[in-house]
């Protein structure tokens, strides 16, 4: 196991976003690179549907009339990270309120997109979603990501095109990102969406992969309940060989002056001041942890804002399972996670 592998950054945002398909020309670009080398079996991806005919939950403004049509495709990723729609790996065409099965479930808001297609791990891909109703303004629904209203930082706020770029923050490749088009294609903002704020850089990935071995990977948190004060212990657990921790992170929107404790197998081994708002790091003394102790990190003082999975997704990504790599101590709801974490490295961005 990789020290970049190992427990780290989890996804941090302050809400869930729609990015609407209400118009032909309006194009949704998710780049993700494949987790694992084989037979990418389906890629599963956010949808929203309140207002449409097939979702009457009382809110509206994700979808109106028939639902429309999606038309999604996936082509590799040319050097300036546009998608080469020269080239088309996979296409779905699916209606989202139509009888779809286990492809599309409005209620839980998962769509699956299945794939068949043979990846290379570590390379890019870009999945690109469209409504091709023959009345998108009057039929349509919205694809859904995780948003963070003062803009995504680091590698995965701009268009990185290097793996190895050091400040990614949010358990993504530094390559990930959500691209929008308003002209069907032509040109692409990278990252990019119609919300205006940060220059569109708010969407953050979310999607899972599902191979046909069995594993299943990916960034499942869409959505950010209400900030607390109150102080949040994350446990990572499930060690399999050695790692090094050299300095803990938190996501912390409002801001604060806290600490973060570090513990193994409950002996604390560093506590830290930290302060300010954003994504927050600070180094610590390099702590060993071996195969099969138990790491906790705790939060005082600072307001957290955790991130949740859908149950279909967290019990797809495992994490019901006893073998979870993380999750919140003394919380009930095992696809809930704080963005609190060990890093193996802290990085130029590294305060304290």
């Amino acid at each position: 196991m990789a020290e970049s592998a190992l427990p780290a950054p989890i996804a941090a945002g302050t809400s869930a976003a729609n990015v609407a398909l209400n118009g032909s020309a309006k194009w949704v670009l998710v780049r993700w690179v494949a987790r694992a080398s084989g037979t990418l079996s389906a890629l599963h991806l956010r949808i929203q549907a309140d207002g449409s005919a097939c979702r009457k939950s009382g809110r509206t403004g994700y979808g109106l009339g028939n639902g429309g049509t999606w038309h999604a495709t996936t082509h590799p990723v040319l050097v300036d990270g546009t998608p080469d729609l020269g080239l088309t790996l996979a296409t779905q065409d699916l209606r989202p309120c139509g009888a779809q099965g286990p492809v599309v479930d409005v209620r839980e808001g998962v769509v699956r997109l299945p794939m068949g297609v043979a990846v290379a791990g570590g390379q890019e891909y870009a999945t690109v979603i469209r409504n091709t109703d023959g009345a998108p303004a009057r039929n349509w629904t919205s694809v859904n990501f995780l948003y963070t209203s003062t803009g995504i930082l680091g590698a995965n706020g701009r268009n990185a095109r290097s793996p190895t770029d050091p400040d990614a923050f949010y358990g993504l490749d530094p390559r990930e990102l959500v691209g929008y088009s308003r002209d069907g294609g032509r040109d692409w903002a990278l990252p990019g969406g119609p919300d205006g704020g940060s220059g569109g850089r708010s969407f953050l990935p979310t999607y899972v992969q599902e191979y046909a071995n069995g594993q299943v990977a990916g960034q499942p948190y869409y959505y950010a309940p209400v900030p607390t004060t109150a102080p949040r212990t994350m446990i990572f657990q499930n060690v399999t060989r050695p790692w090094t921790i050299r300095a803990l992170g938190v996501f912390s929107l409002r801001g604060g002056n806290g600490t973060l404790t570090l513990a193994v197998d409950g002996v604390v081994r560093a506590r830290v001041p930290i302060s300010g708002s954003g994504m927050l790091r600070a180094s610590i003394a390099p702590t060993v942890v071996m195969a099969g102790q138990t790491v906790t990190v705790t939060a005082s003082g600072l307001s957290i804002q955790d991130v949740v999975a859908d149950t279909a997704w967290g019990r797809l990504m495992g994490m019901h399972q006893a073998t979870t790599p993380w999750r919140i101590q003394g919380e009930r709801n095992f696809s809930r996670a704080a963005p609190i974490y060990p890093l193996p490295a802290c990085g130029a961005s590294c305060g304290g």
